[in-house]
């Protein structure tokens, strides 16, 4: 039996009800959906990993520190890159992980860095095991599941914390990746650099590499293009206008995933309003607080 609340009227981005219909909500579906668009800043990053994920087992496998501001697209890069290696349904390789994605714990923690390798590996374990028991049940998972890359975000949080703990878990993500040959990617904010240079020897393993946020260029005014083409609007938007393209810059402060949810929700607002474009009008009406009012705004 169908739900009754699927054919009520639904609340739009702007604040007034739209009504029901299959092919609307298909389309805001697909708009709220991830999506990736190139770019040479993605791109570069993205060929690191794959040199990582392709290079032969060494004694000691290169690593690498990817660094940037807040919602800058980092994050969004390591789950393509990951969604692309997983092998899909009818692949010999199919239920293997060769890519495995964690978040730091959100402070220094060697026990909570386990659990998060562990969960993302969808591994049953028990909390109260001790360290060196989910330590070897790593170092088993792993290899079972074919891991030739492993990815550990948001490694700022790491700065929490007493800094002898900082150190056994920076020891312990290199020894990880020394005793299965295989490299490891630390991700998170530009603080993250200052995790890795408690120690000469982590911050020549670890390479660091900075994503930069958007000078506005008429590189930006491509990337937002192809990117509000993807947004399937039926009208087209004419961002070889600087005053445009500028606007949006300055919205989103230069950072591609602000951009991306910018861009996002002004073409909700252009399809509720039923004309399908962005631009200055379609910007007026967008419900939008910039990133650093949202910051001065929590403290």
């Amino acid at each position: 039996m169908s739900h009754p609340d699927l054919f009520q009227p639904r609340q739009g981005i702007l604040g007034f009800e739209i009504p029901h219909s299959p092919d609307l909500e298909d389309r805001l579906r697909r708009i709220r959906s991830p999506r990736y668009v190139q770019y040479d800043a993605g791109s570069l990053i993205l060929r690191r990993f794959a040199w990582l994920y392709e290079h032969p087992e060494v004694p000691r496998p290169p690593c690498n520190l990817i660094y940037a501001d807040t919602n800058n697209g980092k994050t969004a890069l390591a789950l393509k890159f990951m969604h692309d290696c997983t092998p899909k349904e009818g692949d010999p390789q199919f239920g293997k992980q060769p890519v495995v994605y964690c978040h730091a714990p959100p402070y220094a923690d060697l026990v909570g860095l386990y659990d998060a390798i562990l969960r993302a590996l969808n591994a049953p374990y028990r909390s109260s095991a001790r360290p060196q028991s989910k330590w070897d049940q790593i170092l088993h998972l792993l290899p079972a599941v074919g891991a030739r890359l492993l990815i550990v975000d948001e490694v700022n949080n790491l700065l929490v914390g007493k800094p002898d703990m900082r150190t056994m878990v920076l020891n312990s993500m290199k020894s990880l990746s020394n005793e299965l040959r295989i490299p490891l990617v630390a991700m998170g904010t530009q603080d993250a650099a200052r995790v890795f240079q408690t120690s000469p020897e982590l911050g020549n393993r670890f390479e660091p590499i900075g994503i930069p946020r958007w000078s506005m260029s008429a590189d930006y005014g491509l990337f937002v293009a192809r990117f509000v083409k993807s947004l399937e609007l039926k009208n087209d938007s004419d961002f070889r206008s600087r005053d445009l393209v500028g606007r949006i810059h300055r919205m989103a402060e230069g950072l591609t995933g602000e951009s991306c949810k910018l861009l996002a929700i002004a073409a909700e607002v252009g399809i509720q309003t039923g004309r399908e474009v962005i631009d200055m009008e379609t910007l007026d009406k967008v419900p939008w607080i910039m990133p650093s009012e949202r910051r001065r705004a929590a403290r």
